[in-house]
């Protein structure tokens, strides 16, 4: 008897591994109050966005407070109908096009943050043309659109084709003039304007110069310190280059345990845009789209005879959306259970005017969570997953067999 209640001592830590909890992942950030009532928005920071989509927000006493993630098309687009266009070519005989908005009942200017202007568009390929935008109000006189690198358009054949810009609507009259950079600039027969709020056309938060390693011919390894989402690029190519197009890949390093995990993977990442630098026609092209992509390890891979001087990649992390009540204090949870608030919030009719005028609330430093709920650990190293499972048995088993003993000694 005395040696089976020995035994049945030996085995209750192995029954209690599994239920203990770890408080010490429990994290949360506290936001910077809103100003006014209304619509707030929170970059998150590299800490948060690492935890991302495991986050949740709560009120100064915890209440769950819903929220939304900015994406394109979370303001529904609209193609907006035109009171006038003009097409032909200016004094100068480049291709050109004048167009004035007509605006849905309610709606004025910004009521969305950008308009998607999709040209239509005759040429023989290959052409590729610098975008010249100018815009007014009526009575008023015309101002250039600027930015630090130009609108393109162009179609290279089989090399892709793209013939559509965005630019921000802060006007109701717009001009749009082609200048030939390759090729023959193609006539304008046509237009369609859509407005619309896409985050991916606002600027990046950081723009981070990578770990540049040469590896087979044409391609490239793009090492950064830690992983960050990755929106684009800045690739300056030593000159001369025609208009090229890359291409990138993922590289994908298996966690610790997983199925072949001395072996790297690879995961094609969608790209949009070209690359060129010709000094001697005053042209460069150097920035390119990335479909988002979280990562620290990129492979760049150029066609033959284009080498990168230069290299930076472009790093916007998400963004949340939520009903902020002016001076309220309210908080980021990262790490244990998620604590998700009811209904659903893009049920909504929204209005992007609201958002996008008001300037983003940010993150303060992170502290322990004494709100957060924390998971169940794993059993500790060594220890069989179904190891508790056992001992449970044959303490029940060894429990019988005592209590026959002890029946058989009374």
């Amino acid at each position: 008897m005395k040696h089976l209640i020995i035994a049945l001592l030996m085995l209750l830590p192995a029954c209690g591994h599994a239920s203990s909890k770890d408080r010490d992942a429990l994290r949360r950030k506290a936001i910077a109050p809103a100003a006014t009532n209304g619509w707030a928005r929170v970059p998150l920071d590299r800490e948060a966005q690492k935890a991302f989509p495991e986050l949740w927000l709560s009120d100064a006493q915890g209440n769950r407070v819903p929220y939304l993630v900015e994406r394109d098309g979370l303001w529904q687009p609209r193609e907006l109908d035109l009171e006038k266009l003009a097409v032909g070519t200016d004094s100068k005989g480049r291709p050109t096009a004048e167009f004035v908005l007509k605006f849905p009942q309610g709606w004025q200017v910004r009521e969305r943050e950008q308009l998607k202007i999709d040209l239509e568009l005759k040429g023989a390929a290959p052409w590729v043309c610098r975008v010249e935008v100018s815009r007014r109000l009526e009575g008023s006189t015309s101002i250039s659109f600027q930015r630090d690198m130009p609108l393109h358009v162009f179609d290279l054949g089989d090399a892709g084709t793209r013939t559509s810009l965005s630019v921000p609507w802060d006007f109701k009259i717009y001009r749009i003039t082609l200048n030939a950079v390759q090729g023959k600039a193609p006539a304008i027969k046509g237009l369609r304007v859509t407005a619309t709020t896409e985050p991916s056309a606002r600027p990046e938060d950081a723009a981070v110069s990578p770990k540049l390693d040469a590896l087979n011919r044409g391609q490239w390894k793009l090492s950064l310190d830690g992983p960050d989402r990755i929106i684009g690029a800045e690739i300056t190519l030593n000159p001369p280059v025609a208009p090229v197009s890359p291409s990138f890949v993922q590289i994908v390093t298996p966690a610790p345990g997983e199925r072949d995990s001395e072996v790297n993977r690879e995961r094609s990442v969608f790209s949009t845009g070209l690359l060129w630098n010709l000094p001697a026609l005053e042209t460069i092209s150097n920035r390119i789209s990335l479909e988002p992509t979280t990562t620290d390890c990129l492979h760049l891979r150029l066609p033959e005879g284009a080498i990168p001087s230069a290299v930076k990649l472009l790093v916007r992390r998400d963004v949340l959306l939520f009903p902020a009540e002016a001076g309220n204090r309210y908080f980021l949870h990262m790490g244990g259970q998620v604590q998700s608030a009811p209904g659903n919030l893009s049920a909504l009719p929204d209005s992007s005017r609201g958002v996008y005028q008001r300037e983003a609330l940010a993150l303060g430093n992170s502290e322990p969570d004494p709100q957060g709920i924390a998971k169940a650990t794993q059993p500790m190293e060594g220890t069989k997953p179904w190891l508790p499972w056992i001992a449970g048995i044959a303490v029940v088993a060894l429990g019988f067999v005592a209590l026959k003993l002890f029946r058989r000694e009374s």
